[in-house]
């Protein structure tokens, strides 16, 4: 079955809130998905401004190869947002969007309205086969099916589709409500302000908590995280999931930093590739598995694909990242010179070496990159390797990098020595 996709691959969907993270993808996935101010299921999000549609669009329709790019617009509406919407929505179709993502009827119905090309979002958890066909009666291009469904029922309904694509998550957060519809939020805050419907959980189910069966007095859960679900992985079944013919591979993380955006995409893209060409390898998964490690997660299942969650996949003590790796401060890019590639550092972190031939984080006011040091001078002289001393003062050197950076931008190192001061 291999030569079937050979010439068709799935598209690789990548999470962006901003323009950090856009960058950090380009080259890499088939697609990104991103929100506004208003109106989708990250609220939260560092989302771009209404007025930023023009040049997000065209920026991932430049790049080659082209980038498609989905505007979310998939939480409840009520009566006073339609007009709004109705303007969000032109905007976008002005500004070449290539689809919406909905969930409201409302927001469908505009969308065909103004033959606006929409995806359903995982929020109308699709679930059978029947559900799937009137969505493509609706005239849906694509059906974000529900994350609660096997791979055998995913093929099922794909088999039953005549023109409409599926899209599944492969990789990231998970909730443990139905596709992400839940009053948890609402109902411990006691307001319609924190919904996950409208894109504003604060999720208690990643919380502790203790629960009492009323009826026979018995303790059940003492201060476990029982609702906190693990992240959702399937880089180790990449064969599985393109051999189901699925047309979308989707990333969940609009809410994560552009480091993991990066990591993330960049390990499917190389899975993905890696099984067209036939060298796709259980030594591969473990390197790419050791890659996702290193950026935010909370342990790793592998959802409703082929079993049934149990409290296995829930992640019962930490709350949030368990990743043994984090983002350190090492210093600050004082000056560079582009004729010989070098800059000037103030070496500020004490106890935090830096190494020729790694790879730095640089992060400024509004940039986001990452450079390989390829050479470390202090007073003229070519070292291995530099640490501040606890009596050092700030320790100025001098790096050879392999692209420009700017005065002032921060560089920080990723390691797994948990005692470094962040």
């Amino acid at each position: 079955m291999l030569d079937d996709f050979m010439n068709r691959l799935p598209e690789l969907l990548a999470p962006v809130q901003n323009w950090h993270s856009l960058k950090m993808v380009k080259g890499i996935a088939d697609a990104i998905y991103f929100g506004v101010e208003d109106y989708n299921m990250r609220a939260k999000a560092d989302n771009f401004k209404r007025d930023n549609l023009i040049k997000v669009t065209e920026f991932c329709h430049e790049q080659e190869p082209r980038m498609n790019a989905y505007l979310c617009t998939n939480i409840l509406i009520y009566n006073n947002e339609l007009d709004d919407l109705e303007d969000l929505i032109s905007v976008a179709k002005d500004a070449g969007i290539d689809a919406i993502i909905a969930h409201d009827i409302a927001a469908i119905q505009i969308a065909k309205k103004m033959k606006v090309n929409f995806h359903i979002s995982t929020q109308a958890n699709v679930s059978n086969i029947e559900s799937a066909k009137f969505y493509e009666g609706l005239g849906a291009q694509r059906i974000i099916l529900a994350r609660e469904l096997s791979l055998k029922q995913i093929g099922e309904i794909r088999k039953n589709l005549k023109s409409t694509e599926i899209e599944c998550f492969v990789h990231g957060a998970m909730c443990t409500s139905i596709s992400g519809r839940c009053y948890l939020s609402t109902t411990i805050c006691d307001s319609e302000e924190f919904s996950a419907n409208r894109g504003k959980c604060v999720q208690p189910c990643r919380r502790r908590w203790t629960v009492i069966d009323d009826d026979n007095n018995e303790l059940i859960y003492d201060g476990l995280r029982f609702l906190n679900s693990k992240d959702l992985c399937m880089i180790e079944y990449i064969p599985e999931l393109m051999e189901a013919n699925i047309d979308s591979f989707k990333i969940e993380g609009r809410m994560k930093d552009p480091l993991y955006a990066k990591t993330v995409v960049k390990c499917y893209r190389e899975a993905i590739n890696s099984y067209r060409e036939g060298t796709y390898s259980s030594a591969k998964v473990m390197d790419w598995l050791n890659r996702l490690k290193t950026v935010f997660n909370r342990g790793f299942h592998t959802g409703f694909y082929f079993h049934k969650p149990t409290i296995e996949e829930v992640e019962l003590e930490e709350m949030g990242n368990i990743s043994p790796y984090k983002k350190v401060y090492i210093g600050e890019i004082e000056s560079f010179h582009e004729t010989t590639m070098t800059a000037n550092v103030l070496i500020e972190n004490k106890g935090v070496p830096l190494k020729s031939g790694s790879e730095v984080l640089l992060k400024g006011m509004d940039t986001y990159h990452f450079e390989t040091v390829k050479k470390i001078f202090v007073s003229g002289k070519e070292v291995k390797e530099v640490v501040r001393n606890d009596k050092d003062d700030p320790l100025k050197v001098n790096i050879r990098l392999t692209d420009k950076v700017l005065p002032q931008e921060k560089i920080f190192i990723l390691t797994k020595n948990r005692n470094l001061k962040i």
